[in-house]
């Protein structure tokens, strides 16, 4: 499986940004056994990790566009979501010297409700996305979307989230606080299964290997969905590392292989 970071900053308002110094052990960990993943970055939050951003390129990493503002597509509407990501490649192509080619929704919210959203996408200059959970979610799923990587009726590359189980019951679990959570061997059956098709990926956000991070509620949060979000960091990087290939690279390249795409099945709405 291919390795992936959605970058954005959950402090508490009010106390020193936490994300950057929470990958650290992270970024150690890729260097050491020369792993090379691909980081999607909040576009407003870039200017702030302009040196650490230019460190990652160095090292071999992909840099992509994980929204501008970190809201959901159907919320921005076409308009703002043309927007939104108009001004995100922007400030990251002024701070990589290259606009990025990566795209993933935030909240994967690339869904039933947002059919418009490949077309802007691709006008927009990306080359690829990774914007769709195909299974139920409260938040935002696409159930009718295929599992396995393809491309939209457009051409743009689609490296949908890998999901375990069936119906209703399928979850991301080889991700974010899932893959924390969810007993071992569970983990390693979802793993040997996601490896059967190309263009797998896991995914983790900074504050899941944030283990020193004190416990905190945001705004509009449960306290269950808190808790659940903090526990058990310590097992996050060790997770990453055994579901990953030994030779895990970006997605864009994967993305820029024609005989990779040539084997991609095609979905419209």
């Amino acid at each position: 499986m291919l390795i992936t970071l959605d970058v954005e900053n959950h402090s508490v308002v009010g106390e020193p940004r936490r994300f950057a110094e929470a990958l650290g052990p992270l970024l150690g960990a890729l260097a050491s056994r020369r792993l090379r993943a691909t980081f999607f970055v909040v576009g407003s939050l870039a200017p702030s990790w302009r040196s650490e951003l230019l460190d990652l390129v160095a090292q071999g990493h992909e840099v992509g566009l994980h929204g501008h503002q970190h809201r959901l597509l159907r919320d921005l509407g076409p308009t703002g979501t043309s927007d939104d990501l108009a001004r995100g490649r922007d400030v990251l192509g002024e701070i990589l010297g290259e606009p990025p080619i990566g795209y993933r929704a935030p909240y994967f919210g690339l869904t039933g409700e947002t059919p418009w959203a490949p077309d802007l996408i691709l006008e927009a200059g990306f080359e690829y996305s990774s914007s769709v959970l195909p299974a139920w979610n409260p938040q935002a799923g696409f159930p009718k979307a295929p599992r396995a990587p393809f491309r939209w009726a457009n051409g743009l590359v689609e490296f949908p989230t890998p999901v375990f189980g069936a119906g209703p019951l399928a979850v991301p679990l080889l991700g974010g606080a899932y893959l924390r959570l969810a007993p071992s061997p569970l983990v390693h059956l979802a793993a040997r299964q996601a490896r059967r098709r190309e263009g797998q990926w896991t995914y983790a956000h900074p504050y899941d290997f944030d283990v020193d991070e004190p416990f905190a509620r945001y705004d509009g949060q449960s306290w269950l969905l808190a808790r659940l979000l903090s526990l058990r960091r310590g097992l996050m990087l060790r997770r990453v590392l055994s579901v990953a290939d030994t030779a895990a690279r970006p997605l864009g390249e994967l993305a820029a292989d024609p005989e990779f795409v040539a084997r991609l099945g095609s979905y419209s709405f």
